[in-house]
């Protein structure tokens, strides 16, 4: 495998109109994995469903996107659901999920066939939602920390949703123990500033090299996006576009650094890779 992608997985609900929603295939990590197999990359997921119409939408599209859905889970819960309240500037994301609801993402527990799997990859890339609720926080975290042990490379992407969480404070001290098992960070500028506080590009590099960091990616919507490591700080500006829909657009970046760290790309080489993929 290149890549093993790990996290929520989630029936998205977005408006096309006024009190119209259409449903989507969601959840973060899920986007950035089809995204990576339409890049070209060997990619499998490792996620759980409900026994459901939507379940059967989201595993269905995994396949057909040619992502190994085998560590997806068919579950006696129901789906994870999640309601898109804009498509223009920021989304807002009200979940069907914990803390409100039991759905499947919560409640998948991690075990050695996904710890196989995983470790066959060079990166393994999950995000911040299985953090929001135990005991699957402690097992993501763990894996995090055997696989980059085994020597993988470790992507997290924090995407934070208030809505999952108890609060802030709670948001900031999980995601800083991915942080810190993690080789490469891809967040929006928000995000580090929940974590570190009101800095810029530059010392968000270096807030994170502290941590052991290799590679911070910045995702900074219409102000573009950054790849900086301990030696060097790219930028690339966001296109002149008309917005229709952002959900989903992080994730795409995502990839495209993913790639990057597959092929074993220089960050310029990324960020033009990525430009020309546009």
């Amino acid at each position: 495998m290149d890549v093993v992608c790990f996290g929520e997985i989630i029936a998205d609900f977005v408006p096309v109109e006024e009190g119209v929603f259409k449903v989507c295939f969601g959840g973060a990590p899920m986007n950035t994995a089809i995204a990576c197999s339409r890049l070209g990359l060997d990619v499998a997921a490792i996620a759980a469903v409900g026994r459901d119409p939507f379940g059967e939408f989201l595993l269905e599209t995994l396949k057909a996107n040619r992502v190994n859905a085998e560590r997806v889970r068919v579950t006696g819960y129901r789906t994870t659901l999640a309601f898109v309240s804009s498509l223009k500037g920021e989304n807002t994301f009200f979940f069907y999920r914990r803390p409100w609801v039991v759905s499947a993402d919560t409640e998948i527990k991690l075990d050695e066939g996904d710890l196989a799997l995983a470790s066959s990859a060079a990166v393994f890339h999950f995000t911040g939602l299985p953090l929001s609720y135990s005991p699957l926080r402690g097992d993501a975290l763990k894996m995090a920390e055997e696989l980059r042990r085994r020597g993988v490379t470790i992507s997290f992407d924090p995407t934070y949703r208030p809505d999952s969480w108890e609060g802030e404070d709670e948001a900031r001290k999980a995601m800083l123990e991915a942080v810190s098992r993690s080789d490469v960070v891809l967040a929006t500028i928000r995000e580090y500033r929940l974590l570190f506080g009101e800095i810029g590009l530059e010392e968000i590099v270096k807030e994170c090299a502290k941590m052991k960091v290799g590679l911070v990616g910045v995702k900074m919507g219409a102000h573009g996006s950054a790849l900086g490591d301990r030696s060097s700080l790219w930028a690339m500006e966001a296109y002149p576009v008309e917005v229709i829909d952002t959900v989903g657009a992080g994730d795409a970046w995502n990839a495209g650094v993913i790639y990057g760290l597959v092929k074993r790309l220089p960050l310029n080489e990324t960020i033009k890779r990525m430009r020309q993929q546009h």
